[in-house]
């Protein structure tokens, strides 16, 4: 079997994808990539996963111009010798749909046998009125319409009604870093973990969001976090891990988190080194409370992991439905209605950080593993090509 992947190679989740489920003898397995990954270069290499960059032309999108044409047939001819099975694809798997890549590549979609779509989340929970104006002929011709978890299925169906219910599965992305967490856990305490990372022991250790995306809305979260009692701020140590998701003013941005923790005379701490592997393991174990109040997500995998590793958890009602798994598991966390809820939860919170009731339990974490282990969802994946 042969797979044409569309998606970000520099993607640990598309790395993962590829090692987890397509790193087999009998699929071939080629990655079309707006640029090479430098990170996992080695990774697709060692698993025999090929990564094509796109043409120059097509990332800055196509132009009306005078012979336009025969420029993208010419690029689309070039492609398909230098993936070598382009005429006869057996699965085209699009991870992260946006449909104007689909344009691009439409000489390959057109010859797939199989046509998997992937959303990723905010492909469709942001995506505007135009690109979603693009996506009923992609919907209609593919063979699997695939989503995490089924809140993100549900909004689809808010817009495309219930045409294409034949072809959806919900299917989750393994996760590696439930295993590092475990080997994490029999090597190290969890103050090792911290005093790795300069954490103090003799205090709370409060992660706020998980990267340096505006979305995060640390403002939102920390401008309510100093309403609490001077004695509780003075029991904890902020920290924010922005090693991804800058933009082009981040820096202003940075400045105004900092403005107001150093007026509050918050303790604090920003990483911003790229973690994996073992690394990252330990740092999500130094992490007391996970604060969340990102805009969207479709069950982000990050806040499982803080979860996990033994963190105590605050969610903001307009994701909580995507956490519903933690009320199966009987694993404690707190739901804020909105910002202004925030402080009160974190006061139930901090009373209850030293009581194990509630608190994750080998069951909840056989359930959380049980739902996004690779070990749980590789086969899946394998299944839905054949």
């Amino acid at each position: 079997m042969n797979v044409l992947l569309l998606g970000i190679s520099n993607s640990v989740f598309t790395r993962d994808f590829c090692i987890q489920v397509l790193a087999e003898n009998e699929i071939e397995t080629v990655v079309l990539t707006p640029s090479l990954s430098k990170q996992y270069g080695k990774d697709y290499s060692v698993n025999h996963v090929k990564e094509i960059k796109w043409p120059d032309f097509f990332l800055k999108g196509f132009r009306k111009q005078l012979g336009i044409l025969p420029l993208i047939i010419k690029k689309w001819y070039d492609l398909n010798k230098e993936i070598g099975f382009g005429n006869k694809i057996d699965v085209l798997h699009v991870h992260y749909v946006e449909p104007l890549h689909l344009i691009y590549f439409f000489y390959f979609w057109k010859r797939a046998k199989n046509r998997v779509l992937t959303f990723w989340g905010s492909d469709i929970l942001s995506a505007s009125r135009k690109k979603l104006l693009l996506f009923p002929y992609f919907l209609k011709h593919s063979t699997s319409i695939v989503f995490m978890i089924q809140n993100q299925c549900d909004y689809f169906q808010t817009i495309f009604g219930n045409k294409y219910d034949s072809k959806i599965h919900i299917i989750d992305f393994g996760n590696s870093v439930l295993n590092e967490i475990d080997k994490s856990m029999s090597r190290y305490t969890k103050n090792e973990s911290k005093k790795h990372f300069n954490l103090p022991f003799n205090k709370f250790i409060v992660h706020v969001g998980y990267n340096a995306s505006k979305a995060q809305q640390h403002i939102d979260i920390l401008e309510n976090m100093v309403l609490l009692p001077q004695e509780m701020l003075h029991k904890m140590k902020f920290v924010f891990h922005i090693s991804y998701g800058y933009k082009n003013d981040f820096d202003i941005y940075k400045k105004q988190l900092i403005e107001i923790m150093e007026t509050a005379q918050l303790d604090y701490v920003f990483f911003d080194s790229y973690l994996q592997g073992e690394e990252l393991a330990m740092f999500r174990r130094t992490c007391d409370i996970f604060v969340y109040g990102q805009k969207t997500d479709a069950r982000s995998a990050s806040p499982l992991e803080y979860i996990y590793a033994g963190a105590e958890f605050m969610c903001p009602k307009w994701l909580s439905d995507n956490y519903e798994l933690l009320n199966e598991a009987g694993i404690r966390y707190y739901v804020y209605d909105d910002f202004s809820d925030l402080c009160e939860k974190m006061q139930q919170c901090l009373k209850k950080i030293d009581l194990p009731e509630g608190k994750i339990s080998e069951q909840g974490r056989e359930k959380i593993r049980s739902e996004i282990s690779w070990d749980s969802q590789a086969e899946r994946w394998r299944d839905l090509y054949e």
